[in-house]
């Protein structure tokens, strides 16, 4: 009777729903549904935008390095420049170095967009967070202060650009995520959440019959060793 009830107690937990495309990724995008394939769009319209915000942010501060240069002073504050490296070099190469990386995750965004054509189910979770931060970033653009440094037809131009980034990065998740793209993406449907949900809760009554036999062992074989002792 013990080993049944170890035996029962060992059994394995419900497989949950599968996630993703059992035939992998699609080859190409040709037969993605329309909202899938306009949000996308949506989002390679975002990478254009920001690397253009980029490009526009770097002529904005080599020709007003004001901004920058105070951070560069407040990051070497107690660094000693190194011998032949002017703060006006370091300012420059920083300005190069912030234009380098917003277009590598440029890249990376229109990488992962390409995957979420094809139905890329985990690549649709990265775009999902990168939605939320550009979101984000549109909305402190909206409500902050226009900076002292840079030519105001630049500023504007970076602003609205964030801002719109934003916005058309919400748009195109929302329509590559609309619940009729389940099937591109390998999604389970309501019918297998329900299923395994079923599974789950016979299975953990199952548990809980399980534990109070165990509970009910325990305190018959003490109640006999107990009535052995006397």
């Amino acid at each position: 009777m013990t080993k049944l009830v170890d035996d029962m107690t060992q059994q394995t937990s419900p497989t949950p729903p599968k996630v993703g495309r059992p035939d992998g990724l699609a080859p190409s995008s040709k037969n993605a549904p329309e909202n899938v394939r306009d949000g996308v769009r949506a989002w390679y319209l975002v990478g254009a935008v920001q690397a253009l915000t980029a490009v526009l942010q770097l002529v904005m501060n080599l020709q007003d390095p004001r901004a920058l240069t105070s951070q560069v002073r407040e990051q070497m504050n107690s660094v000693s420049l190194p011998d032949g490296v002017s703060e006006d070099t370091l300012v420059t190469g920083t300005a190069i170095l912030n234009l380098l990386f917003n277009l590598v995750a440029v890249a990376l965004c229109m990488y992962l967009t390409r995957r979420v054509s094809r139905g890329g189910v985990r690549s649709r979770l990265f775009l999902c967070v990168g939605s939320v931060y550009l979101a984000l970033m549109a909305l402190l653009q909206v409500f902050s202060s226009p900076p002292d440094a840079g030519a105001t037809p630049l500023v504007l131009l970076v602003g609205a650009g964030t801002i719109i980034s934003g916005v058309i990065a919400v748009v195109g998740i929302w329509l590559i995520t609309r619940p009729d793209n389940a099937d591109w993406f390998g999604l389970p449907d309501k019918a297998e959440i329900e299923a395994y949900a079923e599974k789950m809760a016979k299975r953990s009554e199952e548990l809980d019959k399980e534990r109070a036999e165990k509970k009910k062992r325990k305190a018959r074989e003490a109640e006999e060793k107990k009535n052995r002792g006397r």
